[in-house]
């Protein structure tokens, strides 16, 4: 194994194998080897998602390639090796696929480590014919498959079906505490699949591989595909929102964006390559802001007490979970941005009593959030300044809120907008993927 870390980038290539099937479990594979034939025995790893149910429905071969392209970032950041060879062969859909996974997803991962040879590795696979396309919709999903991470977001997708009369099978890869209350909460079924990377990944990772942020949402939507697929469903429905699709800073020629994988041209790319499966894949709140989630969501007591969007809940580490820990840009981020809909206690009771606003070292995390001064955007999930400022300008107004002394600090009161800039902070976008249905419950959410 250590030959792997000591040699070149330039000459190593990893293979993505064909993945193989047992039941429910999915093995994929891959290998990393000397360009060269030399340097060692290859290092073979091995990751498998195991996919819920009992159906005897076999995977699509074209969504099984997708998942082991979309996995296959973990792998590959070990050693950025120059060459990522395919042996069974690629549609050019499939080709344009592992591309931008690779040229983007790992954009955060490159730019952290001045890496950004990692971002265009040569890509070596026979030609393979596209797979005919799906038998076109005739009406609307019916039967979505809901992914859900314990957050806001999903549940106000939820909550949006269950008013249009749809019933969503809840789903997750993995589960946690969260997870599994909001499916409580919501009284729907929750499916989960699970994932296990291979353990040589952290012993690599122990011993100086570089490391870094990889796109999740991109494995996690390719295995709703197969979930629903096993599952007799007829769509994957997401909750990325208009302001995931928003970067971080300009670096080696891409946006470099923390959630690339929720963003809309990952939403294309995969809707584009999975459409031979039948299985539609959109996300359902794309056309939204984060201040109108966050309004309609402040509206859904009866999960206020179970939500968290703080990473700290899903601790690799048990006893370091926590569902709020208040200091963390997603935690500065629901904290502003629920505030304007919620009363005060009540939004201090869903962070332990705490007001963050008062707490000096949360200050700068929230300047960085409002862009103050030129901040960049935190490398998290969180949304974009402008929707910040509006609701900074719109919790300011709060007659519970009034007179705090966060508002009276100079860097804060300068990021206060406009009239016009709080409206738009609740536009409507038009680029999203939306069936016609899903479209007008997503328009009843403003």
């Amino acid at each position: 194994m250590s030959w792997v870390l000591s040699t070149p980038g330039k000459s190593l290539v990893l293979e993505v194998l064909e993945p193989t099937v047992d039941g429910a479990t999915i093995a994929l594979r891959y290998r990393i080897s000397h360009a060269e034939g030399a340097g060692g025995e290859p290092v073979e790893l091995t990751e498998r998602v195991t996919l819920p149910g009992d159906s005897a429905v076999t995977p699509s071969p074209g969504l099984l390639r997708l998942l082991a392209l979309a996995a296959a970032p973990s792998y590959y950041k070990t050693c950025i090796p120059a060459t990522v060879r395919v042996p069974g062969g690629l549609t050019a859909t499939e080709r344009t696929f592992v591309t931008e996974v690779l040229a983007n997803g790992l954009g955060e991962f490159a730019y952290r480590n001045q890496v950004p040879q990692a971002l265009r590795p040569r890509i070596e696979a026979p030609e393979r014919a596209e797979e005919a396309p799906g038998a076109p919709a005739v009406s609307d999903p019916v039967r979505p498959l809901v992914a859900v991470g314990g957050g806001k977001d999903s549940i106000v997708t939820i909550e949006s079906l269950r008013a249009m009369g749809v019933t969503p099978t809840l789903f997750s890869v993995n589960s946690y505490a969260p997870i599994e209350a909001t499916a409580r909460a919501a009284g729907l079924p929750l499916v989960v699949a699970r994932r296990a990377l291979d353990p040589l990944l952290f012993e690599l990772n122990a011993a100086g591989a570089l490391n870094g942020h990889v796109p999740v949402t991109a494995v996690n939507s390719v295995v709703g595909l197969l979930t629903a697929e096993r599952l007799g469903l007829d769509a994957v429905v997401f909750s990325n929102e208009a302001s995931s699709s928003f970067g971080n800073v300009a670096w080696g020629g891409i946006q470099v964006n923390h959630q690339w994988s929720k963003g809309i041209d990952f939403e294309r790319l995969l809707a584009e390559a999975s459409a031979a499966s039948g299985v539609r894949y959109f996300s359902f709140l794309r056309p939204l802001t984060e201040l109108a989630i966050m309004r309609r969501f402040g509206a859904l007591t009866d999960y206020h007490s179970v939500f968290t969007s703080c990473n700290r809940a899903f601790h690799l580490d048990e006893s370091r979970r926590r569902l709020w820990c208040g200091e963390c840009p997603k935690c500065h981020f629901v904290f502003l941005c629920l505030s304007p809909f919620m009363g005060r206690e009540a939004l201090q009771g869903i962070f332990g009593g705490r007001d963050l606003f008062a707490d000096p070292q949360q200050r700068e995390g929230f300047l960085e959030l409002l862009n103050a001064g030129g901040r960049m955007k935190p490398f998290e999930c969180v949304g974009e300044p402008d929707e910040c400022r509006a609701a900074l300008t719109l919790v300011s107004r709060h007659p519970e809120w009034a007179g705090h002394p966060f508002f009276d600090d100079p860097d804060v009161a300068a990021c206060l907008v406009d009239e016009a800039s709080v409206e738009a902070a609740f536009g409507f976008s038009d680029d999203h993927l939306l069936p016609p249905s899903y479209e007008k419950a997503a328009r009843e959410v403003l």
